[in-house]
């Protein structure tokens, strides 16, 4: 399938899905930006004053711990993945399976020292992440992501988790990061709930039980667009105005899905959601816009020089 294979060297960053870090960053900005959730966005002095560095070594420290998790994930997947026919960059073997696990090593060691190097608490939250996405998530005896009602826990906990880590990041350990977590919760898990949906088939033959197979998209759907309902109200009962704003602005898209029911309005709700979620955080730190930017062009251009693929896109597929 590779029609470039001198951007070969390049799959070791690809394939750990950095479209995918967007969530997880912003949730991550959101817990460390929640001191200043009563403003729609922050002044010049606000912005000049932000330390960056520390903004920068957070959103590594995730990427890390993300990248690694989402690697054990397709190892352990491949079978499916190629019936699903996606993430072949490991798959179809661009990338060997020791390389894979070499890599996943790194990125884990990484993402402890680091947090590590910021505070107690964040690190605990990283290893907890690590444990849960990269472990518990994939292999035995948990295996998480073939049962339904574990799945749907995991990726509630990964959420959390998140956010917790920038939370951790500017305050003490205290209740308020469950209360102020629970919009950030509600709305990434409904877009949880969107992501089982294009797998179905492949999840069928595979014999996975995830809440999709068992019950249907409409079922699913309807779960998901309860989850956004509730991140909205929270999110105007507890004055989170960043929050207000995505939610705002995802709702013609759920009205949408709720409506017609179909796989690409989910596919569609959910990369718009993600979308203006991280366009809320870039009220407050503009940067996060370039880095955006950024990793969109180069991983649109990575895919169509390395595979004559078209991705990333805003289509319903």
């Amino acid at each position: 399938m590779s029609l470039s294979p001198s951007l070969k060297y390049f799959d070791f960053f690809f394939v750990l899905r950095p479209m995918l870090f967007f969530p997880g960053w912003s949730t991550l900005l959101a817990g460390y930006l929640i001191t200043s959730k009563n403003q729609w966005f922050w002044d010049f002095t606000q912005i000049k004053a932000t330390n960056y560095l520390e903004i920068s070594i957070l959103l590594f420290v995730f990427m890390a711990a993300m990248g690694g998790s989402f690697l054990l994930n397709q190892l352990k997947d491949i079978e499916t993945d190629l019936k699903n026919k996606k993430l072949f960059i490991l798959s179809e073997n661009h990338i060997s399976k020791k390389s894979a696990i070499i890599e996943t090593a790194i990125l884990f060691g990484l993402a402890l020292i680091l947090a590590l190097l910021q505070n107690s608490a964040v690190f605990i939250a990283t290893l907890i992440f690590i444990i849960i996405t990269g472990y518990a998530y994939n292999f035995k005896p948990f295996e998480l992501k073939d049962k339904p009602v574990g799945s749907l826990l995991a990726n509630a906990a990964m959420g959390w988790l998140a956010f917790s880590i920038g939370w951790f990041a500017v305050n003490d350990f205290g209740w308020l990061v469950f209360l102020d977590a629970i919009p950030y919760l509600f709305f990434n898990t409904a877009l949880y709930f969107f992501t089982t949906i294009p797998d179905i088939e492949g999840d069928r033959k595979s014999k996975k039980r995830t809440l999709a197979v068992l019950f249907g998209e409409k079922y699913v759907i309807n779960i998901a667009v309860a989850c956004y309902v509730i991140s909205l109200i929270a999110s105007v009962i507890l004055l989170d105005y960043p929050a207000i704003i995505f939610t705002t602005l995802s709702l013609p898209f759920f009205i949408s899905v709720f409506r017609n029911k179909t796989i690409a309005a989910a596919i569609k709700t959910t990369k718009f959601s993600i979308l203006f979620f991280a366009l809320a955080v870039c009220l407050k730190i503009p940067f996060y816009f370039i880095l955006m930017i950024t990793i969109f062009g180069l991983t649109k251009w990575y895919f169509r020089m390395r595979f004559n693929y078209n991705y990333p896109n805003f289509k319903g597929d």
